[in-house]
């Protein structure tokens, strides 16, 4: 239900500005310095890891300026966005979210998450995932199949709906009924903008009765259990309160998921008749956030989650690694110790020429890296930038540039980023370019919320291990140095990286 969930929170976008502001004359052609500008300012936004991408844009809505879909792309809304923040805070504006801007960023929205008690939540009656602002929705009315949450003085309300598909009729059919019904407009309904994909959703928003309103529908995936079915909600608020629930309405909107992957909403009715808590519980499934009921008139009362060991991992069919070029045919990684009946370099066949064991530092040859250099290492910097390899679609990979910060750990270091497990062996630069170390190898799957990695601490091998091991030794930092953006890190350092395949 990703696209379908962007576009849904593209309309919503209508909906906020109004259809005259979205219908406005396109602007003139820029000007190939500002094409150039803009070409340099998406490289550098594209270079950062999805969930910061995600991250900067659902930070820029909750302060009121971006209020278009949290899907990690770039465009001239977002770029907009991030210069209207810069210069809010007399920072450069450039356009370029730097280390510093996506922290604030990141603290300024959990901030305003916190002021309205933003959680994600299952809700096990209507099956839906939604995020819902507690702090303002803070009484429950179940009914047979949908749940309201609404404010104490009613006038903010969000449904989540549930509703079969017609006896004998697909979910596509059912969808397109309901939406001739919804968006029909009758009495003092009145519409201002409604979409339908066929066998998808659709989205109508309007006022009625001096509400403004934003409501969508989704139908089940073709082999959903329990047959054709139809999930939505709708969020109504003053037409006088717009300025505030707005932002809310797009947040709520981003978070919809109606039919996640979770035993909530794989079979809501089992999980009624089997759980321990009762029908109108509502659960946050956000990361680290305790479980939470909800019952008629109260406000949530938090419970412990349950303690469970970790299981120890099985040796997966595949491990994946990030390598660096460090010499014509060579490639430096981080491998733990095992023996790899088969093992690929950017595709190509390779073969283990030395291995350390006690870091897991690997050397590897083959016919890669043309024209590779040794890199220039350096040691002491704490801010550093992290280039790892993601697998794509069709057999690709991707480069993400991590932001990544240097802590001690157990005799050694350690750097604090958001990495997945491909990133075992990805090599950290400093702000001038130089090397400080490679990732260990990242033996677990990180922690996710979503899809994407949380940020943790990962165990750093620094550049004296590694001039020790290929023989180079450190070099002093130049007085007069230029401090490089991720952007530019990861365009200079791009064709010297390279995924690692290894079948054990």
């Amino acid at each position: 239900m990703k696209h379908s969930r962007i576009w849904a929170a593209a309309a919503l976008v209508l909906f906020a500005a109004g259809a005259g502001q979205a219908c406005a004359a396109s602007p003139t052609p820029a000007s190939s310095s500002s094409a150039a500008r803009l070409e340099a300012q998406k490289a550098a936004f594209l270079a950062l890891p999805e969930a910061d991408r995600k991250a900067v844009q659902d930070a820029l809505g909750w302060l009121d300026f971006y209020n278009g879909a949290v899907d990690g792309a770039f465009g001239k809304r977002t770029r907009d966005s991030i210069v209207a923040y810069q210069q809010s805070v007399g920072a450069s504006a450039d356009g370029v979210v730097s280390p510093a801007e996506l922290e604030a960023l990141k603290g300024a929205a959990q901030r305003a998450r916190a002021a309205v008690d933003f959680a994600l939540i299952d809700d096990r009656i209507s099956g839906v995932r939604i995020g819902a602002p507690l702090k303002v929705l803070t009484t429950l009315k179940p009914s047979s199949a949908d749940t309201t949450l609404e404010s104490g003085d009613g006038g903010v309300s969000l449904a989540l709906l549930s509703r079969p598909a017609p006896e004998g009729a697909a979910a596509d059919a059912g969808l397109a009924a309901l939406y001739a019904e919804r968006s029909a407009g009758a009495g003092a309904s009145k519409i201002s903008y409604k979409a339908i994909k066929a066998g998808e959703f659709f989205v109508v928003a309007g006022e009625d009765k001096g509400a403004k309103f934003y409501m969508r529908f989704a139908s089940s995936p073709p082999d959903w259990p329990g047959g054709p079915s139809l999930r939505g909600f709708v969020f109504a608020y003053p037409r006088e309160r717009a300025s505030a629930f707005d932002k809310l309405s797009l947040a709520v909107a981003n978070a919809f998921d109606p039919f996640a992957d979770t035993p909530a909403a794989r079979g809501a009715a089992r999980m009624q008749a089997v759980s321990a808590r009762s029908d109108q519980d509502v659960a946050r499934v956000a990361a680290g956030a305790p479980v939470i009921g909800l019952s008629p008139g109260s406000r949530p009362t938090p419970i412990p989650p349950p303690v469970t060991p970790t299981p120890t991992p099985a040796l997966p069919a595949e491990l994946r690694a990030t390598a660096l070029f460090v010499a014509p045919g060579q490639a430096l990684t981080a491998l733990p110790v095992i023996a790899c009946a088969e093992l690929s370099v950017a595709g190509r066949p390779a073969k283990i020429l030395r291995a350390d064991a006690p870091s897991g530092m690997t050397l590897i040859g083959g016919d890669f890296g043309a024209g590779a250099e040794a890199p220039k290492l350096a040691t002491g910097a704490t801010d550093l930038i992290v280039l790892s390899l993601a697998s794509a679609s069709a057999g690709t990979s991707t480069l993400e540039a991590s932001p990544a910060t240097v802590a001690p750990a157990g005799g050694g270091s350690a750097v604090v980023a958001a990495l997945g497990k491909a990133a075992s062996g990805a090599p950290a630069f400093d702000r001038e370019g130089a090397l400080a170390g490679i990732i260990a190898p990242i033996r677990g799957e990180p922690r996710r919320v979503g899809a994407a990695a949380i940020a943790e601490a990962h165990k750093l091998i620094g550049a004296e291990a590694i001039g020790a091991f290929l023989g180079i030794a450190p070099a002093a930092a130049a007085a007069d140095a230029a401090t490089l953006s991720a952007g530019e890190i990861a365009a200079r350092e791009r064709s010297a990286v390279a995924d690692v395949m290894c079948r054990p």
